[in-house]
């Protein structure tokens, strides 16, 4: 769906009717949209060449379809490759393996981790169907409330609500990182997902401190941000409280538990105390060039639409319409 200057619902909508003509052999749906069904049938008189969809090329168009129903926004980064590039084995919130096609909460989905903003590349993750049902229109503060209750709810353990804190974390707070808390980093995150610094530097401790020699060069890479023999000392700390915490994890532990033992959290917290701002600005920095990382811009996230939570201009209106004269 090509994200055009006006958002105009009705040209979104004849894009998508167009690319399931040409994208997929599905028939003609009564049910679909008029201008779904337009789209369609400018492509059927041209007699456009059809292909035979994967499961990627199904999701995003099943996924464009069930957006512009509600008047959501699909980026044109969003394509079928993206979603094979996000595609996971697991689920990143139940652990349970995920399925395709068959009806189950098992299968996978595609989920906003911001419900304010669009479908947009970095604003997105592979969950279960059990998962994002749970999750809902739920913002971070309630699922992170969620995960401090002794009992579960909606189908997710406290463990399973704070995995999922996880992952929203990032895209919750892309436009605020100074406000985020500091969390666990209990799951894996999505490859192409905004990450705050801590979670970064998080990760890179969990994927690079397993063996020594990995722990040592971490360490000797932060340096340049450690402008105090204090702050040295509490990364070396850290690094060798991860290193021994992941050699600690019970056989059916993942990797990303270890930030849940005892005494993890509070020793990266001193570490970062002993960082000043350019200090930390330096550390943030390093962890972006180790990891890979586009910093994420102002202008990258303009593709989130977030002055209009991600729906289409005529859908913003007539929601605030319906908003404004409810009893």
């Amino acid at each position: 769906m090509t994200a055009s200057t006006d958002h105009d619902l009705a040209e979104a909508g004849r894009r998508l009717g167009h690319d399931i003509h040409t994208s997929t052999r599905w028939p003609r749906l009564a049910g679909w949209p008029g201008a779904v069904c337009e789209g369609f049938d400018a492509a059927a008189h041209a007699r456009l060449p059809r292909a035979t969809p994967d499961r990627f090329a199904r999701k995003w168009l099943q996924l464009r379809l069930g957006a512009w129903r509600r008047g959501r926004i699909v980026d044109e980064e969003v394509t079928p490759a993206l979603l094979r590039t996000l595609d996971v084995a697991q689920c990143p919130v139940t652990r349970a393996p995920l399925t395709h096609g068959e009806h189950s909460d098992t299968d996978w989905s595609i989920d906003r981790l911001n419900n304010d903003a669009a479908y947009a590349a970095s604003n997105l993750a592979v969950m279960s169907v059990r998962a994002n049902r749970a999750k809902g229109a739920r913002s971070f503060d309630e699922v992170l409330l969620l995960a401090g209750l002794p009992h579960a709810t909606a189908g997710l353990a406290p463990r399973e609500w704070l995995r999922l804190a996880a992952l929203m974390l990032g895209p919750a707070f892309a436009t605020c990182h100074g406000a985020a808390p500091a969390l666990p980093l209990c799951a894996p995150l999505p490859c192409r997902s905004t990450r705050l610094a801590l979670q970064q530097i998080q990760r890179l401790l969990t994927l690079q401190t397993q063996r020594p020699d990995g722990k040592n060069r971490l360490v000797r890479d932060f340096r340049p941000a450690c402008r105090t023999e204090r702050a040295m000392l509490r990364l070396r700390t850290l690094a060798d409280a991860v290193h021994e915490g992941l050699k600690h994890l019970p056989a059916d532990a993942q990797c990303w538990d270890v930030w849940l033992q005892p005494g993890l959290m509070p020793a990266l917290q001193a570490w970062r105390e002993t960082l000043d701002g350019p200090s930390w600005a330096c550390a943030a920095q390093i962890a972006g060039q180790l990891a890979g990382a586009r910093r994420e811009t102002a202008q990258r996230l303009q593709a989130w639409r977030l002055p209009s939570r991600g729906y289409h201009a005529m859908a913003a209106i007539e929601r605030q319409r319906r908003v404004t004269n409810a009893p």
